[in-house]
């Protein structure tokens, strides 16, 4: 998949499918790493990878490095937090 010149905006990002699923299995599952990720959701790590840097690019997915070992988290900030 080519990675957009130009950063999509959050609508843009989510009208695709498979990012929407992205998100979706990275709340339930929060710290998973990306060879688990494409082997949940059924994609190759490189199409995978693609649609990652989207959803990176506009901070929504974020990763933390431990060796070699990537895990990624939704970005807390776009969680909605429960009132009260």
């Amino acid at each position: 998949m080519p990675v957009p010149g130009k950063i999509l905006s959050m609508r843009e990002a989510l009208s695709n499918p498979l990012r929407r699923r992205i998100v979706i299995t990275l709340l339930e599952n929060p710290g998973i790493n990306v060879r688990q990720l494409a082997r949940t959701l059924g994609v190759g790590a490189g199409s995978l990878s693609g649609h990652l840097l989207i959803l990176q690019r506009l901070e929504l997915v974020r990763e933390e490095r431990n060796g070699n070992k990537i895990s990624l988290y939704l970005n807390e900030k776009f969680l909605i937090q429960p009132r009260g």
